[in-house]
């Protein structure tokens, strides 16, 4: 499968999900996303908006038929739960937070909101949103069957965000080999798949390997589809964790002391050339080529499944894929 317009395939101005009808939460997902306003407001609600509006592209074909409500909005819920976390570790820096806010769904010791330097409502609200996915995770009927994978994916994500915030910290530390083995986790496709799993009465375990090497490739597209969406954004928030930032790092576009002396002054005088020599060196169109790559071998090794179809799962990702350029051609207006 090939993207339409090819030859200019950054130029995607049609969002295929701007003519949806438009959208609410639901009764599930709304309190939360309210007590997100009040008590947190990082972002406004366009962000679970548009997750909302795009996830049954991706939900995979086994989920049962009656789940499809619980599913989606345990993933929405998930989305709001790695975005908390993430804005805490590259918006703000706050160290002791994150540590706290990554201790929330384990019980080796409770996160604790009163720790001196921790904004505890942050960790309150945190503890509050993942009782409320957890609460939509064990409804699955299998549930007790997956739960295990499920917090092993969700460690994974957690240990995503911690490498962002080293990143911030230490630019030169950046590689994209190590993006592609951390960073990509911040996606969350692995935690999404066992929530489709916990709730499919016909998927057989015997296709979770090939579920799990389709969903790896499945999380790369969505992750490059991201970086390209926001690393614009990002570089003028003194946030260096995308791999269109990071590959201008290791081909020597940009220098490590460059990026410190953004994330001391990031004024628009500074950023826009920077973000003018990366435009230009075509490090954008090789991730997209890239996307391709990835969509093709993901189909190659999809073939032995025969309780979801992975064809139609990865065929999801294209105008999720062609959304996250239209938002990157609207974000550089």
């Amino acid at each position: 499968m090939e993207l339409e317009s090819r030859s200019s395939p950054l130029e995607v101005e049609s969002d295929p999900f701007s003519n949806a009808p438009q959208r609410t939460l639901s009764e599930t997902v709304q309190p939360l996303a309210d007590a997100y306003d009040e008590r947190i407001g990082d972002r406004d609600r366009s962000t679970w908006l548009w997750f909302d509006a795009v996830e049954p592209a991706f939900r995979l074909s086994c989920v049962d038929d009656g789940a499809g409500q619980r599913v989606h909005d345990a993933k929405v819920l998930a989305t709001m739960f790695i975005t908390v976390i993430d804005d805490v570790a590259e918006r703000h820096g706050d160290r002791a937070t994150l540590e706290e806010l990554r201790l929330v769904p384990f019980d080796a010791r409770a996160a604790d909101p009163t720790r001196a330097d921790v904004d505890g409502d942050y960790v309150r609200f945190q503890r509050e949103l993942w009782d409320a996915l957890c609460k939509q995770f064990r409804a699955g009927p299998r549930a007790a069957e997956f739960e295990a994978l499920f917090r092993f994916d969700v460690r994974q994500a957690l240990q995503s965000v911690d490498y962002s915030a080293l990143l911030a910290r230490q630019p030169g530390l950046a590689s994209e080999r190590e993006l592609l083995t951390y960073d990509v986790y911040n996606m969350m496709l692995f935690p999404f798949a066992d929530i489709d799993i916990a709730n499919a009465s016909a998927f057989d375990p015997r296709d979770l390997s090939t579920l799990r090497t389709v969903v790896a490739h499945g999380q790369r597209m969505a992750r490059i589809g991201n970086w390209l969406a926001t690393w614009e954004r990002e570089l003028a928030e003194g946030d260096y964790s995308s791999g269109v930032t990071v590959r201008a790092l290791e081909s020597g576009l940009v220098s490590p002391a460059e990026l410190r002396a953004l994330r001391n002054e990031p004024t628009d005088a500074a950023v826009a050339p920077v973000i003018e020599r990366i435009r230009e060196s075509g490090i954008e169109t090789a991730f997209v080529e890239q996307w391709d790559r990835e969509f093709e071998t993901a189909l190659d090794a999809c073939g032995d499944a025969e309780s979801f179809d992975a064809r139609a799962y990865l065929e999801g990702f294209e105008p999720i894929f062609r959304s996250q350029l239209a938002r990157r051609a609207r974000s550089g207006e």
